[in-house]
């Protein structure tokens, strides 16, 4: 790249928009300006700029959409993008953009020679290697660069191409980047509508369209709806099943066969009683068919602690009782003694 390069301002405010194209032109760039995201889009695909200065908010959309775009397509993957931010943005501003797949971020109020020595920079030739950027969930292969989804429907190893909407390959792209994971409404829209004041239930009309999409990988992959949480990528339960049952190919052992029956040797009897053998001592006793274990230390303890439980509970009974009574001889009226006449002897 020469010293000379074109610069696109996507700019609303003309006044702004007039004072970094004069900065540009000063700088020897040959600069041109756009006041919309369709204007911007008309002028990129007529006259490929070097580099782009593009303004977060716009009348018609929001920046971001179009730098997404710009990172969707192949030829435009690699341009330089400065996003300039609002006034008073925050953190979070810079964070999005930069996540976007911007290359720098200016925020607003910027000095103008700061610009200009921003796009010198992300004008420098830097040596790239070319690798093209895919990404395979299972039978479905994306591939960024040609914009293009690809499924493998096991018919002699052949590809077939899926089509798509812009938004539906945006929502699939979302879902490959993030296989198995639960994706929530708002992480939806806030990645593939970057954030618009959009329903949530419009992610339920994409995600439909996009089940609809990817019908021939029915068998393998599916999209998820998880109640009160959002969707999921994930296989197919046929080949979940699949993966569960065990393998034909490992060899399985043969069954056990069958011990032939041991009958004791008969012992001579003897008319003289026998007096029982004396068990060892650590030996179990086998009471009914039944070996009976030796207490556990654990159990001892539970049953002391249980037993001092039943004394605290009885104690306190008791005390409750001795206060009942204590209360009811108060209120009880006293007895009154009548004297006894004694009959007169006659």
């Amino acid at each position: 790249m020469g010293s000379i390069a074109k610069v696109l301002i996507v700019e609303w405010d003309t006044a702004e928009a007039e004072v970094l194209w004069n900065e540009m032109r000063l700088a020897g760039h040959e600069p041109t300006a756009a006041f919309s995201i369709e204007r911007a889009k008309l002028m990129i695909e007529q006259d490929r700029p070097d580099a782009i200065l593009l303004r977060w908010k716009l009348p018609d959309a929001s920046g971001l959409s179009l730098l997404s775009e710009l990172r969707l397509h192949a030829a435009t993957s690699r341009l330089p993008v400065i996003v300039l931010g609002e006034h008073a943005a925050g953190e979070e501003e810079c964070i999005r953009a930069l996540e976007a797949g911007a290359d720098d971020y200016v925020r607003r109020p910027f000095g103008i020679r700061e610009v200009v020595a921003r796009v010198q920079v992300v004008l420098r030739p830097v040596p790239r290697a070319v690798v093209r950027r895919r990404a395979c969930v299972d039978a479905l292969t994306m591939d960024f660069d040609a914009r293009r989804v690809l499924a493998d429907t096991g018919q002699a190893g052949e590809q077939t191409e899926l089509r798509m909407a812009p938004t539906c390959y945006r929502l699939l792209r979302l879902f490959v980047e993030n296989p198995y994971e639960v994706l929530s409404r708002k992480e939806i829209i806030r990645h593939v509508w970057f954030g618009a004041a959009v329903k949530d239930g419009i992610v339920d009309v994409y995600v439909k369209a996009l089940r609809g999409a990817l019908e021939p990988l029915r068998e393998r992959l599916v999209i998820e709806t998880v109640r009160g949480e959002g969707f999921r990528l994930a296989a197919a339960p046929a080949v979940v099943a699949l993966a569960a049952q065990p393998d034909a190919s490992q060899p399985v052992a043969p069954p056990t066969p069958p011990q032939p029956a041991t009958h004791p040797t008969p012992q001579p009897t003897s008319h003289l009683p026998r007096r029982p053998a004396r068990r060892p001592t650590g030996e179990r006793l086998r009471v009914n068919g039944m070996h009976r274990q030796p207490a556990l230390v654990s159990d001892l303890g539970a049953a002391v602690e249980k037993i001092r439980h039943l004394q605290a509970l009885l104690q306190r009974k008791t005390e409750e009782n001795r206060v009942l009574r204590n209360a009811m001889e108060s209120t009880k009226p006293p007895l009154r003694h009548t004297p006894i006449r004694q009959k007169n002897k006659r």
